[in-house]
Protein backbone atom coordinates (compact mmCIF):
# COMPACT_ATOMS: atom_id res chain seq x y z
CA UNK A 1 0.00 0.00 0.00
CA UNK A 2 3.08 2.55 0.87
CA UNK A 3 3.88 2.50 -3.04
CA UNK A 4 0.28 3.08 -4.31
CA UNK A 5 -0.21 6.01 -1.72
CA UNK A 6 3.25 7.26 -3.10
CA UNK A 7 2.02 6.73 -6.69
CA UNK A 8 -1.38 8.12 -5.82
CA UNK A 9 0.32 11.56 -3.93
CA UNK A 10 2.85 12.08 -6.55
CA UNK A 11 0.08 11.71 -9.91
CA UNK A 12 -2.10 14.30 -7.78
CA UNK A 13 0.76 16.95 -7.26
CA UNK A 14 1.38 16.77 -10.77
CA UNK A 15 -1.52 17.40 -11.49
CA UNK A 16 -2.61 20.18 -9.33
CA UNK A 17 0.76 22.00 -9.89
CA UNK A 18 -0.26 21.75 -14.54
CA UNK A 19 -3.80 21.04 -14.98
CA UNK A 20 -2.87 22.20 -18.52
CA UNK A 21 -0.62 19.50 -19.50
CA UNK A 22 -3.62 17.06 -17.77
CA UNK A 23 -6.14 18.58 -19.72
CA UNK A 24 -4.14 18.42 -23.03
CA UNK A 25 -4.16 14.63 -22.43
CA UNK A 26 -7.72 14.09 -21.89
CA UNK A 27 -9.17 16.03 -24.63
CA UNK A 28 -6.70 13.96 -27.45
CA UNK A 29 -7.12 10.38 -25.92
CA UNK A 30 -11.19 11.31 -25.29
CA UNK A 31 -11.59 12.66 -28.93
CA UNK A 32 -9.69 9.63 -30.41
CA UNK A 33 -12.01 6.97 -28.17
CA UNK A 34 -15.06 8.97 -28.98
CA UNK A 35 -14.37 8.84 -32.71
CA UNK A 36 -13.50 4.97 -32.21
CA UNK A 37 -17.09 4.53 -29.90
CA UNK A 38 -19.08 5.90 -33.01
CA UNK A 39 -17.97 3.94 -35.29
CA UNK A 40 -17.83 0.50 -33.72
CA UNK A 41 -21.56 1.53 -32.18
CA UNK A 42 -23.15 3.20 -35.73
CA UNK A 43 -24.51 -0.06 -36.78
CA UNK A 44 -25.61 -1.99 -33.61
CA UNK A 45 -27.05 1.84 -32.78
CA UNK A 46 -29.40 1.58 -35.89
CA UNK A 47 -30.26 -2.00 -35.31
CA UNK A 48 -31.59 -0.87 -31.82
CA UNK A 49 -33.79 2.02 -32.94
CA UNK A 50 -35.17 -0.08 -35.47
CA UNK A 51 -36.00 -3.13 -33.00
CA UNK A 52 -37.20 -0.60 -31.09
CA UNK A 53 -39.29 1.00 -33.85
CA UNK A 54 -40.40 -2.57 -34.25
CA UNK A 55 -41.78 -3.24 -30.72
CA UNK A 56 -43.78 -0.09 -30.33
CA UNK A 57 -45.54 -0.60 -34.02
CA UNK A 58 -45.56 -4.08 -34.17
CA UNK A 59 -43.66 -4.13 -37.08
CA UNK A 60 -44.45 -6.99 -39.22
CA UNK A 61 -42.45 -10.07 -39.85
CA UNK A 62 -43.00 -10.28 -43.69
CA UNK A 63 -45.05 -8.39 -45.75
CA UNK A 64 -46.52 -10.15 -49.13
CA UNK A 65 -47.28 -7.63 -52.27
CA UNK A 66 -49.79 -9.01 -54.69
CA UNK A 67 -51.09 -7.46 -57.64
CA UNK A 68 -54.81 -9.98 -57.05
CA UNK A 69 -57.68 -7.84 -58.20
CA UNK A 70 -59.09 -9.86 -55.27
CA UNK A 71 -56.10 -11.00 -52.61
CA UNK A 72 -58.69 -12.53 -50.19
CA UNK A 73 -57.01 -16.02 -51.88
CA UNK A 74 -53.60 -15.16 -51.13
CA UNK A 75 -54.68 -14.06 -47.52
CA UNK A 76 -56.23 -17.73 -47.25
CA UNK A 77 -53.00 -19.44 -48.47
CA UNK A 78 -51.03 -17.53 -45.80
CA UNK A 79 -53.29 -17.91 -43.37
CA UNK A 80 -53.17 -21.54 -43.79
CA UNK A 81 -49.62 -21.68 -43.96
CA UNK A 82 -48.02 -23.24 -40.76
CA UNK A 83 -46.32 -20.87 -38.12
CA UNK A 84 -48.47 -17.98 -38.48
CA UNK A 85 -49.38 -15.98 -35.42
CA UNK A 86 -51.20 -13.33 -36.98
CA UNK A 87 -51.76 -11.31 -40.06
CA UNK A 88 -53.73 -7.99 -41.19
CA UNK A 89 -56.51 -7.94 -44.10
CA UNK A 90 -55.28 -6.80 -47.54
CA UNK A 91 -54.36 -3.31 -47.58
CA UNK A 92 -54.82 -1.24 -50.82
CA UNK A 93 -51.49 0.90 -51.83
CA UNK A 94 -50.51 2.51 -54.99
CA UNK A 95 -47.39 4.80 -55.87
CA UNK A 96 -48.30 8.51 -56.60
CA UNK A 97 -47.28 12.12 -56.45
CA UNK A 98 -47.42 13.97 -53.47
CA UNK A 99 -47.39 17.98 -53.22
CA UNK A 100 -46.89 20.23 -50.30
CA UNK A 101 -45.37 23.96 -49.96
CA UNK A 102 -45.04 23.80 -53.71
CA UNK A 103 -42.52 20.96 -53.56
CA UNK A 104 -43.52 17.37 -55.65
CA UNK A 105 -42.68 13.96 -54.48
CA UNK A 106 -43.54 10.51 -55.22
CA UNK A 107 -44.91 8.58 -52.93
CA UNK A 108 -46.96 5.56 -51.84
CA UNK A 109 -50.11 5.57 -50.10
CA UNK A 110 -52.18 2.76 -48.05
CA UNK A 111 -56.27 2.68 -47.35
CA UNK A 112 -56.15 1.60 -43.93
CA UNK A 113 -58.80 1.08 -41.22
CA UNK A 114 -59.76 3.24 -37.97
CA UNK A 115 -59.40 0.46 -35.99
CA UNK A 116 -55.99 -0.82 -34.38
CA UNK A 117 -54.62 -3.34 -37.12
CA UNK A 118 -53.20 -6.63 -35.22
CA UNK A 119 -49.89 -5.93 -37.40
CA UNK A 120 -48.06 -2.76 -38.24
CA UNK A 121 -49.68 -0.55 -36.13
CA UNK A 122 -48.58 3.02 -37.00
CA UNK A 123 -47.50 5.14 -34.19
CA UNK A 124 -49.02 8.16 -34.05
CA UNK A 125 -46.62 11.12 -32.52
CA UNK A 126 -48.15 13.94 -33.71
CA UNK A 127 -52.29 14.61 -33.85
CA UNK A 128 -54.46 11.53 -34.51
CA UNK A 129 -54.46 8.35 -37.11
CA UNK A 130 -56.60 8.65 -40.15
CA UNK A 131 -60.21 9.45 -40.70
CA UNK A 132 -61.94 10.21 -43.39
CA UNK A 133 -60.67 13.46 -45.50
CA UNK A 134 -57.76 13.61 -43.62
CA UNK A 135 -54.28 11.91 -44.42
CA UNK A 136 -51.49 10.75 -42.01
CA UNK A 137 -48.09 11.35 -43.27
CA UNK A 138 -44.76 9.25 -42.20
CA UNK A 139 -42.54 11.23 -40.00
CA UNK A 140 -39.32 10.84 -42.22
CA UNK A 141 -41.59 12.12 -45.53
CA UNK A 142 -43.00 14.73 -43.47
CA UNK A 143 -39.40 16.09 -42.21
CA UNK A 144 -38.44 16.17 -46.06
CA UNK A 145 -41.90 17.61 -47.47
CA UNK A 146 -41.56 20.50 -44.53
CA UNK A 147 -45.44 19.40 -43.05
CA UNK A 148 -46.90 19.23 -39.83
CA UNK A 149 -50.53 18.35 -38.85
CA UNK A 150 -53.01 20.98 -40.39
CA UNK A 151 -51.15 21.97 -43.18
CA UNK A 152 -52.58 20.27 -46.82
CA UNK A 153 -50.91 17.98 -49.08
CA UNK A 154 -52.20 17.42 -52.09
CA UNK A 155 -52.71 13.43 -53.37
CA UNK A 156 -53.67 12.95 -57.24
CA UNK A 157 -55.00 16.12 -57.40
CA UNK A 158 -57.05 16.52 -54.16
CA UNK A 159 -56.73 18.57 -51.27
CA UNK A 160 -55.96 16.80 -47.76
CA UNK A 161 -55.21 18.10 -44.66
CA UNK A 162 -52.62 16.35 -42.75
CA UNK A 163 -54.23 15.01 -39.48
CA UNK A 164 -51.09 13.03 -38.07
CA UNK A 165 -47.89 12.30 -38.30
CA UNK A 166 -46.58 8.59 -37.41
CA UNK A 167 -44.15 6.00 -38.10
CA UNK A 168 -43.69 2.76 -38.75
CA UNK A 169 -40.96 -0.35 -39.12
CA UNK A 170 -43.03 -1.76 -42.34
CA UNK A 171 -40.69 -0.49 -44.47
CA UNK A 172 -37.52 1.03 -44.72
CA UNK A 173 -36.93 5.02 -43.84
CA UNK A 174 -36.94 7.55 -46.33
CA UNK A 175 -35.85 7.73 -48.77
CA UNK A 176 -34.97 4.18 -49.16
CA UNK A 177 -39.00 2.46 -49.56
CA UNK A 178 -39.45 1.97 -53.29
CA UNK A 179 -39.44 -1.99 -53.12
CA UNK A 180 -42.34 -1.47 -51.11
CA UNK A 181 -45.29 -1.73 -53.31
CA UNK A 182 -43.94 -4.33 -55.88
CA UNK A 183 -44.82 -3.53 -59.75
CA UNK A 184 -45.90 -0.10 -60.63
CA UNK A 185 -43.83 3.27 -60.66
CA UNK A 186 -40.63 3.72 -57.94
CA UNK A 187 -41.37 5.95 -55.54
CA UNK A 188 -38.13 6.65 -54.01
CA UNK A 189 -40.31 6.19 -50.58
CA UNK A 190 -42.60 8.30 -48.24
CA UNK A 191 -45.50 6.84 -46.97
CA UNK A 192 -49.32 8.40 -46.42
CA UNK A 193 -51.90 6.65 -44.98
CA UNK A 194 -55.48 7.36 -46.03
CA UNK A 195 -58.98 5.78 -45.31
CA UNK A 196 -59.73 2.77 -47.18
CA UNK A 197 -62.09 4.50 -49.12
CA UNK A 198 -60.17 7.86 -49.52
CA UNK A 199 -57.49 5.89 -50.84
CA UNK A 200 -59.64 3.75 -53.20
CA UNK A 201 -61.02 6.77 -54.52
CA UNK A 202 -57.60 8.89 -54.69
CA UNK A 203 -56.23 5.86 -56.50
CA UNK A 204 -58.65 6.46 -60.12
CA UNK A 205 -57.14 4.53 -62.59
CA UNK A 206 -53.66 3.88 -60.97
CA UNK A 207 -52.32 0.29 -60.98
CA UNK A 208 -52.70 -0.72 -57.22
CA UNK A 209 -51.60 -3.56 -54.98
CA UNK A 210 -52.42 -5.45 -52.21
CA UNK A 211 -50.50 -5.15 -48.81
CA UNK A 212 -50.44 -8.81 -46.16
CA UNK A 213 -48.46 -7.76 -43.53
CA UNK A 214 -48.18 -10.94 -41.16
CA UNK A 215 -46.62 -11.94 -37.61
CA UNK A 216 -44.86 -15.15 -37.72
CA UNK A 217 -44.40 -17.46 -34.45
CA UNK A 218 -40.50 -17.53 -35.49
CA UNK A 219 -39.47 -13.80 -36.84
CA UNK A 220 -36.00 -15.57 -37.38
CA UNK A 221 -37.08 -18.41 -39.75
CA UNK A 222 -38.69 -15.70 -42.18
CA UNK A 223 -36.48 -17.17 -44.70
CA UNK A 224 -37.90 -21.01 -44.31
CA UNK A 225 -41.44 -19.65 -43.96
CA UNK A 226 -41.68 -17.76 -47.27
CA UNK A 227 -40.11 -20.95 -49.03
CA UNK A 228 -42.74 -23.10 -47.33
CA UNK A 229 -45.64 -20.84 -47.66
CA UNK A 230 -44.38 -19.87 -51.50
CA UNK A 231 -42.97 -22.72 -52.65
CA UNK A 232 -43.30 -22.98 -56.65
CA UNK A 233 -46.53 -23.76 -56.91
CA UNK A 234 -48.19 -22.66 -54.52
CA UNK A 235 -48.80 -19.21 -55.54
CA UNK A 236 -51.47 -19.52 -58.01
CA UNK A 237 -52.52 -17.84 -60.90
CA UNK A 238 -51.35 -14.33 -59.30
CA UNK A 239 -48.22 -12.23 -58.71
CA UNK A 240 -46.56 -12.62 -55.06
CA UNK A 241 -43.64 -10.52 -53.76
CA UNK A 242 -42.45 -10.71 -50.17
CA UNK A 243 -40.09 -9.05 -48.51
CA UNK A 244 -39.22 -9.68 -44.76
CA UNK A 245 -38.24 -7.43 -41.39
CA UNK A 246 -34.32 -8.48 -42.17
CA UNK A 247 -34.39 -6.49 -45.65
CA UNK A 248 -36.07 -3.79 -44.36
CA UNK A 249 -33.26 -3.68 -41.56
CA UNK A 250 -30.45 -4.09 -43.99
CA UNK A 251 -32.18 -1.22 -45.92
CA UNK A 252 -31.73 1.21 -43.02
CA UNK A 253 -28.48 0.53 -42.56
CA UNK A 254 -27.64 1.48 -46.35
CA UNK A 255 -28.55 5.16 -45.24
CA UNK A 256 -25.18 4.84 -42.81
CA UNK A 257 -22.85 2.64 -44.65
CA UNK A 258 -20.90 5.63 -46.12
CA UNK A 259 -20.59 7.18 -42.77
CA UNK A 260 -19.00 4.45 -41.04
CA UNK A 261 -16.21 4.15 -43.15
CA UNK A 262 -15.36 8.24 -42.10
CA UNK A 263 -16.15 7.59 -38.26
CA UNK A 264 -13.31 4.22 -38.31
CA UNK A 265 -10.49 5.85 -40.35
CA UNK A 266 -11.31 9.32 -38.83
CA UNK A 267 -10.87 7.43 -35.49
CA UNK A 268 -7.63 5.63 -36.32
CA UNK A 269 -6.60 9.11 -37.70
CA UNK A 270 -7.06 10.79 -34.13
CA UNK A 271 -4.92 8.08 -32.90
CA UNK A 272 -2.54 8.91 -34.64
CA UNK A 273 -3.08 12.81 -34.23
CA UNK A 274 -3.14 11.55 -30.17
CA UNK A 275 0.52 9.80 -30.52
CA UNK A 276 1.94 12.73 -31.55
CA UNK A 277 -0.02 14.77 -28.55
CA UNK A 278 1.08 12.36 -26.38
CA UNK A 279 4.69 12.21 -27.72
CA UNK A 280 5.00 15.82 -27.55
CA UNK A 281 3.57 16.28 -23.79
CA UNK A 282 6.25 13.55 -22.42
CA UNK A 283 9.25 15.36 -24.45
CA UNK A 284 8.56 18.35 -22.18
CA UNK A 285 7.62 16.47 -19.13
CA UNK A 286 11.13 15.08 -19.70
CA UNK A 287 13.44 17.00 -18.19
CA UNK A 288 11.05 16.99 -14.60
CA UNK A 289 10.34 13.06 -15.30
CA UNK A 290 14.14 12.84 -14.91
CA UNK A 291 14.60 14.69 -11.73
CA UNK A 292 11.50 12.82 -10.26
CA UNK A 293 13.47 9.66 -11.40
CA UNK A 294 17.01 10.50 -9.34
CA UNK A 295 14.95 11.88 -6.37
CA UNK A 296 13.34 8.46 -6.20
CA UNK A 297 16.18 6.59 -6.48
CA UNK A 298 18.22 8.26 -3.81
CA UNK A 299 15.33 7.55 -1.40
CA UNK A 300 15.62 3.87 -2.64
CA UNK A 301 13.43 3.03 -5.50
CA UNK A 302 14.13 0.53 -8.13
CA UNK A 303 13.51 1.36 -11.79
CA UNK A 304 10.67 -0.89 -11.80
CA UNK A 305 9.40 1.55 -9.18
CA UNK A 306 10.53 4.63 -10.73
CA UNK A 307 9.16 2.97 -14.49
CA UNK A 308 5.29 2.58 -12.58
CA UNK A 309 5.02 6.08 -11.17
CA UNK A 310 6.14 7.35 -14.19
CA UNK A 311 3.25 5.43 -16.24
CA UNK A 312 0.78 5.63 -13.87
CA UNK A 313 0.37 9.06 -14.30
CA UNK A 314 -0.27 8.52 -17.91
CA UNK A 315 -2.40 5.45 -17.54
CA UNK A 316 -4.69 7.19 -14.98
CA UNK A 317 -5.44 9.96 -17.29
CA UNK A 318 -5.97 7.61 -20.16
CA UNK A 319 -8.68 5.78 -18.09
CA UNK A 320 -10.38 9.06 -17.33
CA UNK A 321 -10.11 10.08 -21.12
CA UNK A 322 -11.43 6.71 -22.49
CA UNK A 323 -14.24 6.71 -19.97
CA UNK A 324 -15.61 10.11 -21.33
CA UNK A 325 -14.82 8.99 -24.80
CA UNK A 326 -16.99 6.28 -24.70
CA UNK A 327 -19.56 8.25 -22.74
CA UNK A 328 -19.44 11.38 -25.63
CA UNK A 329 -19.50 8.43 -28.02
CA UNK A 330 -22.44 6.89 -26.59
CA UNK A 331 -24.41 10.21 -26.35
CA UNK A 332 -23.42 11.07 -29.85
CA UNK A 333 -24.50 7.67 -31.56
CA UNK A 334 -28.14 7.80 -31.63
CA UNK A 335 -28.61 11.18 -33.26
CA UNK A 336 -25.43 10.28 -35.55
CA UNK A 337 -26.34 6.79 -36.51
CA UNK A 338 -30.27 7.48 -37.07
CA UNK A 339 -30.94 7.40 -40.92
CA UNK A 340 -33.84 9.83 -40.44
CA UNK A 341 -36.80 10.60 -38.01
CA UNK A 342 -38.43 7.51 -39.26
CA UNK A 343 -37.08 5.52 -36.53
CA UNK A 344 -36.77 6.12 -32.61
CA UNK A 345 -34.01 7.55 -31.05
CA UNK A 346 -33.06 5.35 -27.93
CA UNK A 347 -29.94 5.40 -26.04
CA UNK A 348 -27.98 2.07 -25.72
CA UNK A 349 -24.79 1.52 -23.77
CA UNK A 350 -21.92 0.42 -25.57
CA UNK A 351 -21.44 -2.99 -25.75
CA UNK A 352 -18.28 -4.60 -23.30
CA UNK A 353 -16.46 -5.74 -26.94
CA UNK A 354 -16.58 -2.42 -27.72
CA UNK A 355 -15.55 -1.10 -24.31
CA UNK A 356 -12.43 -3.38 -24.18
CA UNK A 357 -11.39 -2.53 -27.29
CA UNK A 358 -11.41 1.20 -27.40
CA UNK A 359 -9.99 1.26 -23.63
CA UNK A 360 -6.93 -1.29 -24.82
CA UNK A 361 -6.46 0.66 -27.83
CA UNK A 362 -6.12 3.78 -25.93
CA UNK A 363 -3.71 2.34 -23.41
CA UNK A 364 -1.86 0.54 -26.06
CA UNK A 365 -1.54 3.50 -27.81
CA UNK A 366 -0.25 6.06 -24.75
CA UNK A 367 2.05 3.29 -23.55
CA UNK A 368 3.74 3.34 -26.39
CA UNK A 369 3.88 7.19 -27.15
CA UNK A 370 5.37 6.98 -23.49
CA UNK A 371 7.37 4.16 -22.53
CA UNK A 372 10.87 5.17 -24.49
CA UNK A 373 11.20 8.19 -22.38
CA UNK A 374 9.63 6.68 -19.16
CA UNK A 375 12.23 3.82 -19.25
CA UNK A 376 15.47 6.06 -20.41
CA UNK A 377 14.27 7.89 -17.05
CA UNK A 378 14.28 4.65 -15.52
CA UNK A 379 17.71 4.15 -16.49
CA UNK A 380 19.33 6.98 -15.82
CA UNK A 381 21.79 6.77 -12.54
CA UNK A 382 21.20 8.66 -9.56
CA UNK A 383 23.62 11.41 -9.88
CA UNK A 384 22.69 11.72 -13.97
CA UNK A 385 19.07 12.24 -13.04
CA UNK A 386 19.47 14.78 -9.94
CA UNK A 387 22.10 16.88 -12.07
CA UNK A 388 21.18 16.58 -15.19
CA UNK A 389 24.67 16.94 -17.08
CA UNK A 390 24.90 18.57 -20.37
CA UNK A 391 24.68 16.78 -23.55
CA UNK A 392 27.35 16.18 -25.63
CA UNK A 393 26.05 17.22 -29.13
CA UNK A 394 27.86 15.32 -32.19
CA UNK A 395 29.69 17.01 -34.60
CA UNK A 396 27.81 17.38 -37.80
CA UNK A 397 30.48 18.92 -40.02
CA UNK A 398 28.38 18.52 -43.16
CA UNK A 399 24.80 19.61 -41.95
CA UNK A 400 27.48 23.03 -40.80
CA UNK A 401 28.91 23.36 -44.25
CA UNK A 402 25.40 23.18 -45.90
CA UNK A 403 23.78 25.58 -43.39
CA UNK A 404 26.35 27.99 -43.22
CA UNK A 405 25.34 30.71 -46.15
CA UNK A 406 21.36 30.12 -45.06
CA UNK A 407 19.84 33.43 -43.59
CA UNK A 408 20.11 32.93 -40.11
CA UNK A 409 16.93 31.99 -39.17
CA UNK A 410 16.88 29.07 -41.44
CA UNK A 411 19.69 28.08 -40.27
CA UNK A 412 18.68 27.90 -36.83
CA UNK A 413 15.39 26.15 -37.88
CA UNK A 414 17.43 23.54 -39.94
CA UNK A 415 19.74 22.73 -37.18
CA UNK A 416 17.16 22.82 -34.41
CA UNK A 417 15.43 20.27 -36.70
CA UNK A 418 18.38 17.37 -37.31
CA UNK A 419 19.14 17.86 -33.76
CA UNK A 420 15.85 15.99 -33.11
CA UNK A 421 14.78 14.15 -36.11
CA UNK A 422 12.19 12.41 -34.13
CA UNK A 423 10.19 15.81 -33.81
CA UNK A 424 10.01 16.12 -37.37
CA UNK A 425 8.90 12.90 -38.16
CA UNK A 426 6.16 13.98 -34.97
CA UNK A 427 5.36 16.98 -36.65
CA UNK A 428 5.16 15.81 -40.01
CA UNK A 429 2.51 12.92 -38.97
CA UNK A 430 0.53 15.13 -37.77
CA UNK A 431 -0.04 17.53 -40.31
CA UNK A 432 -0.33 14.33 -42.90
CA UNK A 433 -3.32 13.43 -40.86
CA UNK A 434 -4.96 16.89 -41.68
CA UNK A 435 -3.90 16.31 -45.55
CA UNK A 436 -5.57 13.07 -45.55
CA UNK A 437 -9.25 14.14 -43.83
CA UNK A 438 -9.10 17.63 -46.13
CA UNK A 439 -7.78 15.39 -49.28
CA UNK A 440 -11.03 13.07 -48.56
CA UNK A 441 -13.49 15.81 -47.50
CA UNK A 442 -12.56 17.96 -50.63
CA UNK A 443 -12.59 14.59 -52.68
CA UNK A 444 -16.05 14.09 -51.53
CA UNK A 445 -17.47 17.44 -52.18
CA UNK A 446 -16.14 17.21 -55.67
CA UNK A 447 -17.69 14.04 -56.30
CA UNK A 448 -20.87 15.12 -54.65
CA UNK A 449 -21.27 18.70 -56.92
CA UNK A 450 -20.04 16.45 -60.24
CA UNK A 451 -22.65 13.77 -60.22
CA UNK A 452 -26.63 14.13 -60.56
CA UNK A 453 -27.58 12.17 -57.27
CA UNK A 454 -31.36 10.73 -56.80
CA UNK A 455 -33.38 11.40 -54.01
CA UNK A 456 -31.87 8.16 -52.20
CA UNK A 457 -28.41 9.14 -52.78
CA UNK A 458 -28.67 12.77 -52.20
CA UNK A 459 -29.78 11.69 -48.57
CA UNK A 460 -26.89 9.35 -48.02
CA UNK A 461 -24.51 11.97 -49.03
CA UNK A 462 -26.16 14.40 -46.57
CA UNK A 463 -25.84 12.15 -43.95
CA UNK A 464 -21.71 11.19 -44.42
CA UNK A 465 -21.15 14.79 -45.23
CA UNK A 466 -22.19 15.42 -41.75
CA UNK A 467 -20.16 12.64 -40.47
CA UNK A 468 -16.64 13.80 -42.81
CA UNK A 469 -17.41 17.13 -41.77
CA UNK A 470 -17.53 16.54 -37.89
CA UNK A 471 -14.33 14.10 -37.99
CA UNK A 472 -12.43 16.22 -40.41
CA UNK A 473 -12.91 19.57 -37.91
CA UNK A 474 -11.61 16.80 -35.05
CA UNK A 475 -8.41 15.79 -37.05
CA UNK A 476 -8.05 19.70 -37.51
CA UNK A 477 -8.64 20.40 -34.16
CA UNK A 478 -6.93 18.08 -32.75
CA UNK A 479 -3.66 18.62 -35.41
CA UNK A 480 -3.60 22.17 -34.35
CA UNK A 481 -3.60 21.59 -30.39
CA UNK A 482 -0.18 19.04 -31.41
CA UNK A 483 1.32 22.26 -33.53
CA UNK A 484 1.04 24.01 -30.29
CA UNK A 485 2.36 21.37 -27.85
CA UNK A 486 5.01 20.34 -30.33
CA UNK A 487 6.12 24.20 -30.43
CA UNK A 488 6.05 24.80 -27.09
CA UNK A 489 7.81 21.30 -26.61
CA UNK A 490 10.84 22.34 -29.51
CA UNK A 491 11.00 25.89 -27.42
CA UNK A 492 11.64 24.55 -24.06
CA UNK A 493 13.79 21.72 -25.30
CA UNK A 494 16.05 24.14 -27.06
CA UNK A 495 15.87 27.51 -25.18
CA UNK A 496 19.22 27.42 -24.00
CA UNK A 497 20.29 26.43 -27.65
CA UNK A 498 18.40 29.56 -28.84
CA UNK A 499 19.60 31.60 -25.66
CA UNK A 500 23.44 30.91 -26.27
CA UNK A 501 22.16 31.80 -30.01
CA UNK A 502 20.85 35.11 -28.90
CA UNK A 503 24.13 36.35 -26.76
CA UNK A 504 25.43 35.42 -30.02
CA UNK A 505 23.20 38.55 -32.27
CA UNK A 506 20.62 36.51 -33.66
CA UNK A 507 17.05 38.35 -32.28
CA UNK A 508 13.85 37.56 -30.81
CA UNK A 509 12.48 37.07 -34.23
CA UNK A 510 15.02 35.40 -35.57
CA UNK A 511 14.92 32.92 -32.85
CA UNK A 512 10.89 32.54 -33.38
CA UNK A 513 11.28 32.32 -37.39
CA UNK A 514 13.38 28.94 -36.61
CA UNK A 515 10.94 27.56 -34.57
CA UNK A 516 8.81 28.35 -37.11
CA UNK A 517 10.92 26.76 -39.69
CA UNK A 518 11.62 23.83 -37.51
CA UNK A 519 7.34 23.07 -37.97
CA UNK A 520 7.25 24.00 -41.52
CA UNK A 521 10.05 21.86 -43.29
CA UNK A 522 8.44 18.67 -42.55
CA UNK A 523 4.69 19.52 -42.80
CA UNK A 524 5.29 20.74 -46.54
CA UNK A 525 6.31 17.39 -47.46
CA UNK A 526 3.31 15.46 -45.10
CA UNK A 527 0.65 17.48 -47.16
CA UNK A 528 2.22 16.62 -50.07
CA UNK A 529 1.88 12.89 -49.19
CA UNK A 530 -1.04 13.53 -47.18
CA UNK A 531 -3.62 15.00 -49.67
CA UNK A 532 -2.89 12.89 -52.37
CA UNK A 533 -3.41 9.81 -49.70
CA UNK A 534 -6.98 11.55 -48.91
CA UNK A 535 -7.69 11.19 -52.54
CA UNK A 536 -6.78 7.50 -52.60
CA UNK A 537 -8.33 6.27 -49.99
CA UNK A 538 -11.91 8.09 -50.65
CA UNK A 539 -11.67 6.11 -53.92
CA UNK A 540 -11.18 2.65 -52.22
CA UNK A 541 -14.58 3.39 -50.14
CA UNK A 542 -16.46 5.27 -52.96
CA UNK A 543 -17.59 3.98 -56.27
CA UNK A 544 -18.04 7.73 -57.23
CA UNK A 545 -14.39 9.12 -57.79
CA UNK A 546 -13.58 12.82 -58.86
CA UNK A 547 -9.95 14.73 -58.61
CA UNK A 548 -10.59 17.94 -56.67
CA UNK A 549 -9.71 20.75 -58.52
CA UNK A 550 -6.07 22.29 -58.20
CA UNK A 551 -6.59 25.36 -56.76
CA UNK A 552 -9.19 23.87 -53.86
CA UNK A 553 -6.04 21.60 -52.98
CA UNK A 554 -3.38 24.40 -53.43
CA UNK A 555 -5.64 26.54 -51.05
CA UNK A 556 -6.21 23.57 -48.54
CA UNK A 557 -2.38 23.32 -48.57
CA UNK A 558 -1.45 26.68 -48.13
CA UNK A 559 -4.07 27.36 -45.17
CA UNK A 560 -2.54 24.19 -43.43
CA UNK A 561 1.05 25.70 -44.11
CA UNK A 562 0.08 29.08 -42.43
CA UNK A 563 -1.77 27.91 -40.14
CA UNK A 564 1.25 25.55 -38.73
CA UNK A 565 3.47 28.59 -38.99
CA UNK A 566 1.12 30.95 -36.97
CA UNK A 567 0.39 28.33 -33.90
CA UNK A 568 3.90 27.44 -33.76
CA UNK A 569 5.00 30.97 -33.79
CA UNK A 570 2.73 31.33 -30.50
CA UNK A 571 4.68 28.93 -28.43
CA UNK A 572 7.97 30.32 -29.75
CA UNK A 573 6.76 34.39 -29.36
CA UNK A 574 6.34 33.25 -25.46
CA UNK A 575 9.81 32.12 -25.14
CA UNK A 576 11.67 34.42 -26.75
CA UNK A 577 10.23 37.58 -24.37
CA UNK A 578 12.55 36.15 -21.57
CA UNK A 579 15.56 37.27 -22.13
CA UNK A 580 18.60 35.36 -22.89
CA UNK A 581 20.52 35.52 -19.31
CA UNK A 582 17.39 34.26 -17.54
CA UNK A 583 17.32 31.26 -20.13
CA UNK A 584 20.99 30.30 -19.61
CA UNK A 585 20.60 30.65 -16.05
CA UNK A 586 16.86 28.90 -15.49
CA UNK A 587 16.85 25.25 -13.96
CA UNK A 588 16.28 23.08 -16.96
CA UNK A 589 12.66 21.50 -17.30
Amino acid sequence: MGRLLLMWRLVVRDMRRRPGEAVVFVVAVAAATASLTLGLMVDNAVAIAYMNTREATRGPDMTAITTAENPSDVAGRIAAAPGVGAQTDPVLAFSTEVAAHGETRQSSVEGRERAPSPVDRPLVTSGTWVRPGGAVVERSFADVLGVEVGDPVTIAGRDYPVVGIAISAATPVYPWSDWAQGPGPSDWGGRIWLTEDDARAAAGQTPVVHLIHVELTDPDAVIEWRETAFAPGTRGDDWVNTHNWETVLRTDLVMIKDAQPALVVGGSLLMVATCVTLAALTAIRAARDHRRAGRLKAAGASPGTVTAVLLTQYLLLTAVAAVLGLGVGTLAAPALAHPSPGLLKVLSPPSVSIVVAVVVLAGVVTVLSTIDPVLHAARTSTVAGLVEPARLLRPRSRLTALTAYLPTALMLGVRLMARRPGRAVLSGVGTAATGVMVGALLTFRSAWAAVDLAATMEAVNNRTAEVLLGVTVAVVALSALNTVVLGWSSAVQARRALGISRTLGATPGQVVAALCTAQLVPAVPALLLGLPAGIALYRAFSHIWVVPPQWWLGAAGLGTVLAVAALTALPAWRHARVPAGLTLNAEPG
